[in-house]
């Protein structure tokens, strides 16, 4: 599904010069759920935007379903990945309710193929109101666990190949983690979405992935699969 090759990635403003990534190898597999770890400038955050396209490598083969990237700008790309962020605000938006939240989620416009989202209507029904309250409700009026869930449903509501999840449980209370992470397990589980997700919670790297990705010094240090005891980790 997803192969990174010998990829290399240095950071050059003209005055200094950094090497990020480098011989860096991994094969990602459709239903993949896999937690990336690693140190502060470890090459998480670059790596994520290697495959978004944000950063394209000075050497190297980004080969996903069979393509090789090459165009940053890529619409492939876009129609492929999903992108969840750390701040709940940053996928929705507040002003508006959560029914045209989701409709413009779903890139149709529509209502009607909104509804057909499975996603979408497991987010509603998570919600302790009512139907017809709930999509009238505005966004703002939300909590920020309820807001990432959106975030989550909307960046899902399209069937990517791949959902990328830029610790997208920090901000939140251990109560709110696991709501999020629970619905991220089932679109996993339920839709066979691929997942990567950088995450510094030890407890929700013991439950959720299946595979553990750590990074040092810009290149793949571990690769823990989930038949392996993972009550050592460190993070």
């Amino acid at each position: 599904m997803v192969s990174l090759e010998k990829i290399k990635v240095i950071y050059d403003n003209g005055v200094i010069s950094k090497t990020v990534l480098e011989d860096f190898n991994l094969n990602i597999k459709k239903g993949d759920f896999i937690s990336v770890i690693g140190e502060n400038g470890a090459g998480k955050t670059t790596f994520f935007k290697v495959l978004t396209g944000e950063i394209k490598p000075v050497s190297g083969n980004y080969i996903l379903n069979g393509k090789v990237i090459k165009n940053k700008k890529s619409h492939f790309l876009f129609r492929k990945l999903g992108v969840v962020y750390q701040n709940p605000e940053i996928g929705v938006f507040p002003d508006l309710t959560i029914e045209e939240n989701l409709i413009l989620g779903s890139r149709k416009g529509n209502k009607h193929l909104m509804f057909r989202s499975l996603t979408g209507v497991e987010f509603l029904e998570s919600l302790e109101i009512g139907l017809e309250k709930r999509l009238k409700t505005k966004v703002s009026n939300l909590s920020g666990g309820q807001k990432q869930m959106l975030s989550l449903v909307i960046a899902s509501m399209t069937k990517p190949d791949i959902l990328l999840l830029d610790e997208h449980t920090a901000a939140l209370d251990p109560q709110n983690s696991k709501k999020v992470m629970d619905l991220t397990y089932k679109i996993n589980q339920k839709y066979g979405i691929t997942i990567l997700m950088i995450s510094h919670n030890l407890e929700l790297l013991k439950k959720y992935p299946t595979r553990i990705v750590e990074i040092k010094d810009g290149k793949i240090f571990n690769d823990i699969n989930s038949n392996i005891n993972r009550n050592c980790l460190v993070v």
